[in-house]
């Protein structure tokens, strides 16, 4: 009898505490600069409008660089997203990294966390420009939002210098 109370005792810890991982574990999303400041999603379209260097950065405008985890349940919820998102946007490169059973992935993984100022970045994390969104939820919100602002951004930036060009060579100014 006592062995039969101590085993229903492990099995309801044991569920309890997969009760709350569920519970808590999908909350987790953020979005961070490079500085590794935490960025508030109500106010990330002003804040790029307001500072373009966010979605600057090194890659080429529309270059997605993607961390997951092939046993991780965000990340194939991530997965889903992306399977709908990706024909709809063809501007878009994904540069994706599995990080299960890949230690060459996991070593570029910890030099963004370091590039991006983050100790701690759990997948799925997507890096855009000088932004990392972390968390299924950051992801399927904002990705659009970003590629749209940076595309408009390089298309108006691409015209005002083809226009300074012009002028420049025509000498009237």
């Amino acid at each position: 009898m006592v062995h039969s109370s101590s085993l229903n005792q492990f099995f309801s810890l044991v569920f309890l505490g997969l009760v709350l991982a569920f519970c808590i574990a999908p909350v987790s999303a953020a979005i961070f600069s490079i500085n590794g400041s935490e960025i508030d999603s109500e106010l990330l379209s002003d804040l790029i409008r307001s500072d373009s260097s966010l979605i600057g950065g090194d890659l080429p405008p529309g270059t997605v660089i993607f961390f997951w985890n092939t046993h991780c349940g965000g990340c194939h919820m991530a997965w889903d997203f992306l399977d709908e998102f990706i024909p709809e946007h063809p501007e878009m490169k994904l540069l994706d990294y599995d990080l299960y059973n890949s230690p060459e992935n996991r070593t570029i993984f910890e030099q963004y966390k370091t590039t991006y100022h983050r100790t701690h970045l759990s997948v799925p994390s997507m890096m855009i420009g000088n932004l990392t969104l972390e968390g299924t939820q950051d992801i399927s919100n904002h990705l659009g939002e970003i590629l749209e602002l940076q595309q408009n951004m390089h298309e108006s930036q691409g015209f005002l210098s083809n226009f300074f060009t012009l002028f420049r060579n025509l000498k009237l100014f």
